[in-house]
């Protein structure tokens, strides 16, 4: 396709610069890295594993999957949760309040010094296949949602984060309890320890 001044309503820079995104939309998938291959083995192997066996429907309906039971999750201390009333006394007037009630051991908002020694300090241990724990969380708005759902629980890291949240990772946590589906969350590093 060739630009046509006539018919065109964007300039020629922006012309090309949209041809070559649609080109790019023609080059086949890149190849796929250790990690990628890692990473689809790991979790068709813990599908695997949480599968018993396949009940036929003696009708011709879909069969039925049975599944393993999963290890409980760990017991682990949470912070009470904030009720609607004292979170509305601790914002009022605060048009910069935090979501979650405040801490004066985890600051919500880090400085770029304190992201480069957390980054600095995980630079040891963190690498994707490598068995976390998490260990705390941010204070969450709504406890049905968020990190801290998972605390205790152990998992991989899944996958490493870049710039800007280059002081996150995925991680792919264990089931516990029912779970049938993948748990693949974005955690801080600074709260995440390496299990032996």
């Amino acid at each position: 396709m060739r630009y046509n001044p006539h018919l065109a309503t964007v300039s020629p820079d922006e012309f090309t610069e949209l041809m070559a995104i649609v080109r790019l939309a023609d080059e086949g998938p890149k190849p796929r890295t250790e990690d990628d291959l890692w990473r689809s083995a790991y979790a068709e192997e813990q599908r695997q594993r949480r599968i018993i066996g396949y009940q036929q429907d003696l009708f011709g309906s879909k069969a039925t999957t049975h599944y393993h039971r999963n290890r409980t999750a760990p017991d682990w201390d949470r912070p009470p949760v904030e009720t609607i009333e004292q979170k509305l006394e601790r914002i009022q007037g605060d048009p910069s309040a935090t979501f979650g009630p405040p801490r004066s051991d985890r600051p919500s908002i880090l400085s770029p010094a304190e992201r480069a020694s957390i980054i600095r300090r995980a630079g040891n241990w963190l690498a994707v296949r490598r068995r976390v724990r998490l260990v705390d969380a941010p204070g969450s708005v709504d406890p049905a949602f968020g990190i801290q759902r998972f605390l205790g629980r152990e998992g991989v890291v899944w996958r490493l984060c870049g710039a800007p949240f280059d002081d996150h990772c995925y991680v792919f946590f264990d089931a516990v309890g029912a779970e049938r589906t993948a748990k693949i969350e974005m955690a801080e590093l600074r709260d995440l320890e390496p299990v032996q």
